[in-house]
């Protein structure tokens, strides 16, 4: 499966994409949808997608920033990006930055569903990287409710796997190490947890590195807990609010940054602080809660309790249901007996 981010400002022009990736293949599964560069660029560090779809001009950051971003970051993705300027710097540009395809509007079906298939043999080079991350990201939200000291040791198994790569793919396990200790720091900062007492690593030791990475994880374990304890102002309340009600729904950055007249970033950094939670963990941790519930006192089908929860993938469903409860779907309503 092939997880998919679409960023485009146009609302009619993203629906259709999203219908366009739905109806090109079960293996290509919309992991987020949103309507310019900035909420895509946090998205990407909440899903980590492993296809990036996105216009060339939107708002708050543009297509070719955000793909710039992607790039110096070292993410692991194919990015694709779809323009109404038929402009040879443009796509010169893109394509210095890694682009895979540049797709002008208005795109057809036929043209979208040949660029997916042209992708995935890079996709396919991309997924041990990709799954690294989202188990680091799993880990780091901790949706099983594990204790620390098994935190610790599967995070710890984690990092030692991606140290190993070293005699097998040196750049990967640079762009995995960077990626983990720029979403570390980051997280820290947003919930306002100081990680200067612990000094960036320098050294080439693994053990070292290994030290220095269990370090910042453990700082992030205790301190996010209390974090998430703490009393909530009006507007992030306001705002749990509008998500219990609605969570259901493809709920974005952007309209719940401007339900709270706050920026992307500001909101997105208040949330975490007062709820330990991402905006996309928040609503898929509500989404599972309704689908046990279902599970355990109805017969529905799990492609129906996906779609009553809000997920429009059964396969993408049961990815995140797995991350949250350690069991497919169907393993769990066999557990609970049902």
């Amino acid at each position: 499966m092939y997880t998919v981010l679409i960023a485009e400002n146009e609302p009619w022009v993203l629906k259709g994409i999203v219908e366009m990736v739905k109806s090109a293949g079960e293996e290509f599964q919309v992991a987020g949808e949103c309507s310019n560069g900035k909420e895509a660029w946090s998205m990407i560090q909440e899903v980590w997608p492993m296809l990036l779809i996105t216009d060339i001009m939107m708002p708050e950051l543009d297509g070719l920033s955000l793909i710039k971003r992607i790039a110096e970051h070292r993410i692991p993705l194919v990015s694709v990006i779809i323009s109404g300027y038929d402009n040879f710097q443009y796509a010169q540009k893109a394509m210095s930055y890694g682009v895979s395809e540049y797709l002008l509007k208005p795109v057809e079906f036929e043209t979208l569903t040949e660029a997916l298939s042209r992708s995935k043999e890079k996709l396919e080079s991309l997924k041990d990287l990709n799954d690294y991350i989202v188990k680091f990201q799993s880990l780091l939200d901790n949706n099983q409710g594990l204790a620390l000291d098994t935190l610790m040791h599967k995070q710890s198994q984690l990092i030692q796997s991606v140290l190993r790569l070293n005699t097998l793919n040196k750049n990967a396990r640079i762009g995995l190490l960077n990626i983990m200790e720029t979403k570390l720091r980051s997280l820290l900062s947003d919930i306002g947890a100081a990680s200067g007492d612990i000094p960036k690593n320098i050294s080439n030791d693994d053990g070292a590195i290994l030290k220095y990475y269990m370090a910042l994880l453990e700082k992030w374990y205790l301190e996010y807990p209390v974090m998430g304890k703490a009393s909530l102002p009006e507007a992030i309340a306001q705002s749990c609010r509008h998500i219990e009600a609605n969570y259901k729904s493809n709920l974005t950055l952007t309209e719940m940054a401007n339900l709270t007249n706050f920026s992307i970033s500001h909101f997105s950094a208040l949330f975490k602080k007062h709820t330990g939670s991402s905006l996309v963990g928040y609503i898929n941790r509500l989404r599972i809660d309704e689908a046990k519930k279902l599970l355990r006192t109805t017969s529905y089908a799990i492609s129906e309790i996906a779609e009553i929860v809000g997920y429009t993938s059964s396969p993408y469903f049961t990815r995140v249901f797995k991350a949250h409860t350690g069991v497919a779907p169907l393993e769990y309503r066999r557990r609970t007996g049902s």
